[in-house]
């Protein structure tokens, strides 16, 4: 081609060229890490990526009656009834409205809904009046709740995406830059005049290929929250001086009411192939996307991963680089199964300062066998004294409102608990989602539960105990004279110092976030 006829084609007059949008929701998860991972690879398919938060992250709020409607999302911390979610901030017809204006204005070429099975009612009261007003937008629901459950996704969504979402929404991506349906692309699950269709599964991904990944999209443009009946925009929501970052996916424990273990089976029944239960991505990957966060100002990292890498290499490589090279405070689920006191004691000294101690029931017969959590009551107390002993603050995690726990049981729960240091604890509701092997023994075996009003007292004893000294001897003379069983909830009366101690410190900080928000500096 000579040099004219390149000046001509230069000087033509451009086509305008629409630009495809691709609009993520999720609800009630400002982090939305997964979410933002698919931000990134929308954007390398050189599409434009918006995300909408459809109601920010509410918890810790203090209850004071039990909705059964909502017991999912209500849990006892130091022994007050709190709720979370849509428990305690419901979804108005105003921030339905507020959504529908957004996606006007976007004018997305497909939305993806990522979620959870709790999720799924008001779900089922959005997403029809989504396609009640923009008909022509293909609805992709993916995320837990739809992968285990897609025939009450498809009720309101045109697809769902089966297990993970990196080769689906690349295909979503082509479909979208030809123009034709997705219904080509792997991992999708749709109606057709046949009934519902399944696409081809493509394997999951592995170790090597999650270290090609980019990392999430945490950058300000096009993201949105709705939330308090407001529409925010970019760093209005989002605080960067806390950065969550997964070193793995999946994890090696197989508890019984956890889906996080499970992916393997899901593939195996679903596609017959083989999901690795336990992938790593590489530690100087990892140490590269927590150094960028570093650098836009985080000040604090949450490894939010099921459990801190149990790969003993991995953890050597770690304590011996991450000091250096991040030097930041980190919070990180350590287990006594694969985390010694020596490498506690290691890993305090580079930067671990919080994590929290998974009990779920103080009885070794629920543990071990209804939830299949292998540990001994000696190694959890070793632990609990180890992180008190090298100064990592901690929680303590347990499950109540269990069908199958006797009152042989709960009693066993509290001579455990009296044996361990004391620390804040939360307390939380079972819940038995579809697909979890606990669901399958409930719904196998009908187990007939206590009455709900002891399950509470129960849990409010172990509250008590795990509090303090003079909580947990007021607890021990309550347990013996059986005082507030019939009315559970007047003992929380013993944890409302903590509570006006807690709203003083909520109620600085807001104070302080407004000085903040509006201070302007003088010229």
């Amino acid at each position: 081609m000579n040099s004219a006829r390149i000046g001509t084609e230069l000087n033509q007059p451009k086509k305008s060229v629409k630009v495809k949008k691709v609009l993520f929701i999720t609800l009630y998860d400002e982090i939305c890490y997964g979410v933002r991972l698919l931000s990134s690879i929308v954007k390398q398919c050189g599409l434009e990526s918006h995300l909408l938060i459809f109601k920010g992250e509410t918890s810790y709020v203090p209850i004071w009656s039990s909705k059964d409607e909502y017991s999912t999302y209500q849990y006892f911390f130091n022994g007050l009834l709190r709720g979370s979610m849509y428990a305690v901030d419901p979804i108005t017809l105003h921030e339905i409205e507020l959504m529908l204006s957004l996606i006007g204005q976007i004018k997305p070429d497909a939305i993806c809904l990522s979620t959870r099975s709790f999720a799924y009612e008001p779900c089922s009261k959005i997403f029809p009046l989504i396609k009640q007003e923009y008909a022509d937008i293909p609805i992709v629901a993916g995320g837990w709740g739809p992968t285990l459950e897609p025939e009450k996704f498809l009720e309101f969504s045109d697809y769902v995406c089966f297990g993970e979402g990196e080769a689906a929404i690349r295909d979503l991506c082509a479909a979208l830059l030809s123009d034709v349906p997705p219904t080509k692309a792997t991992n999708l699950i749709y109606r057709d005049t046949d009934g519902i269709a399944r696409n081809p599964v493509a394997p999951p991904i592995s170790s090597r290929e999650m270290n090609l990944l980019p990392f999430p999209d945490f950058a300000v443009e096009n993201k949105y929250v709705i939330h308090k009946g407001k529409l925010r925009l970019g760093k209005e929501f989002y605080n960067e001086k806390v950065y969550d970052c997964f070193a793995a996916r999946g994890c090696p424990l197989s508890c019984t009411y956890c889906l996080s273990g499970k992916y393997n089976h899901l593939y195996k029944e679903h596609s017959g192939q083989f999901c690795a239960k336990y992938r790593l991505r590489s530690l100087d990957v990892v140490l590269q996307e927590v150094r960028l966060a570093k650098e836009r100002g985080a000040k604090f990292i949450r490894f939010k991963d099921e459990v801190f890498p149990i790969s003993p290499a991995w953890v050597r490589e770690f304590l011996a680089q991450y000091k250096a090279q991040i030097g930041l405070p980190f919070f990180a689920f350590i287990r006594p199964e694969f985390h010694s006191p020596d490498t506690i004691r290691e890993l305090k000294n580079v930067g671990l300062c919080v994590t929290m101690v998974g009990i779920q029931s103080g009885s070794q017969e629920i543990r071990e066998n209804l939830y299949r959590r292998q540990l001994s009551a000696s190694r959890i107390v070793e632990f609990a004294e180890t992180l008190r002993e090298v100064g990592v603050d901690f929680s303590y995690h347990l499950i109540y409102r269990n069908p199958f726990e006797t009152e042989r049981h709960l009693q066993e729960g509290l001579d455990f608990s009296s044996r361990l240091p004391y620390a804040d604890t939360f307390i939380f509701k079972l819940q038995p989602f579809p697909g979890t092997p606990i669901y399958q023994m409930i719904q196998a075996e009908n187990p007939q539960s206590l009455p709900a009003n002891v399950h509470t007292w129960y849990a409010l004893l172990l509250s008590m105990i795990l509090k303090g000294s003079w909580q947990r001897k007021v607890a021990l003379f309550l347990r013996r004279h059986g005082f507030g069983r019939k009315r559970p909830y007047l003992l929380s009366m013993a944890f409302l110092p903590y509570l006006i101690k807690e709203l003083v410190g909520v109620i600085r900080n807001r104070i302080a976030y407004n000085a903040k928000l509006h201070f302007a500096p003088r010229k």
